[in-house]
């Protein structure tokens, strides 16, 4: 213990940078806790070495409650910002309207697929569809085209 209080300030920043260390590659920043409790203890350290604060554990303890508060209180906002989930934007894409006659049998149950641009797309539909229908595509996600029946007025595209 002896070796610890005559040491201080190495052994905060040792603390410290332990504390982050489990935080960000065990923990994978999941918990906020050591994450500031390990800044504290280092701006704690910094301190004592630049000598704002004496290098007693009293004052140690002090100043990594009041760092650690402070830190939480400052990126706290910054971290519940950045876990916010994205708005999900509507694809636009030009193969939206594309029209074409189904190879296949489709139905919601037994999706069909479609190659079309050097890509197999899944064909995912809301209605059974007869092979040979024409149909268009209204929407889209990766690999997969959802489609509806068109009506044969219309030109194919």
């Amino acid at each position: 213990m002896e070796f610890i209080i005559s040491h201080l300030i190495q052994a905060l920043a040792v603390l410290g940078l332990v504390l982050l260390a489990i935080e960000v590659w065990v923990l994978g920043l999941s918990t906020f806790v050591l994450l500031f409790m390990g800044i504290g203890l280092l701006l704690t350290s910094l301190s004592m070495y630049i000598g704002w604060i004496p290098i007693t554990w009293q004052w140690a303890l002090i100043a990594t409650t009041l760092y650690t508060l402070l830190t939480g209180a400052v990126l706290w906002p910054v971290f519940k910002r950045a876990q916010k989930t994205p708005e999900h934007k509507t694809v636009q894409s030009d193969l939206i309207g594309h029209s074409f006659f189904l190879p296949e049998d489709t139905a919601p149950d037994k999706p069909a697929s479609y190659r079309f641009s050097g890509i197999e797309w899944r064909l995912i539909t809301s209605e059974p569809l007869a092979k040979g229908t024409l149909v268009e595509v209204v929407s889209l996600q990766v690999g997969e085209l959802f489609i509806r029946a068109k009506e044969s007025d219309s030109g194919i595209n």
